[in-house]
């Protein structure tokens, strides 16, 4: 009896060569596709946090007008947890005038209350639009009243101080009796000088544009007198 023992098959040189490349092949494609999937994941990564980023957008700018909402309805009222927001916020946009009012000053300009655009200061009229420019007279003492909270003078009848924005208070006095006035003896009137009249003198020669309505000189630039207002 014989006994059948079958011999291993030697590689030769071609066939390692085969075997080498199907491996090194197979381990590229395995390496090739865990780049792919891990290039898919940080795209998809990126793309949640834009999307989140997104939201909380949304998210901030819908406080932001629940804010304004609130400030506009309650601005006078607040409750006493938003009252120090308020406070701040009112504080925060008197500063912002004050600032706006110095810029304007230095440059030595003024805004039209009807259009907003800038023009010189002490004009009777706006060069932009022809409006009158109203010259608002300086506060004096009895129109002020001082804040207890800061200390700042405001103007009287103002429910809220527009340094700090706390609650004005008011004292309340009776009013006083009418008293009857002395009367007053009949004054001799003053007897009356004429004066010989002035001779009218031809207005100096202009160089430039003048006003067709009253002869006032104008900047070439200008579409409105800001002497009286007329059309240019």
């Amino acid at each position: 009896m014989y006994l059948y023992i079958p011999m291993q098959k030697t590689l030769n040189k071609e066939d390692f060569k085969v075997a080498f490349w199907d491996n090194l092949g197979q381990k590229a494609s395995e390496t090739t596709a865990k780049a792919v999937q891990k290039a898919k994941d940080l795209s998809d990564v990126a793309k949640y946090n834009s999307m989140i980023s997104e939201e909380e957008t949304k998210i901030n700018n819908t406080y932001y007008q629940i804010g304004k909402l609130y400030l506009a309805v309650h601005g006078n009222d607040p409750e006493p947890d938003f009252a120090g927001f308020v406070s701040s916020i009112v504080e925060s946009n008197q500063k912002i005038e004050t600032y706006k009012q110095q810029i304007l000053d230095i440059r030595g300009v003024q805004r039209c209350p009807k259009c907003g655009a800038e023009i010189q200061l002490g004009v009777a009229f706006c060069s932009a639009c022809g409006a009158p420019v109203p010259h608002e007279k300086p506060a004096v003492a009895e129109d002020l009243i001082k804040c207890n909270n800061c200390g700042s003078m405001v103007k009287k009848g103002v429910r809220f101080c527009t340094a700090c924005g706390s609650p004005m208070t008011y004292p309340t006095t009776a009013p006083a009796p009418a008293q009857e006035a002395a009367p007053t003896p009949e004054a001799t009137p003053a007897p009356t000088l004429e004066m010989p009249p002035i001779p009218e003198q031809p207005a100096p020669a202009v160089d430039g544009k003048v006003c067709p309505q009253c002869g006032a000189a104008v900047d070439e630039s200008l579409s409105f007198c800001t002497n009286c207002g007329a059309k240019l």
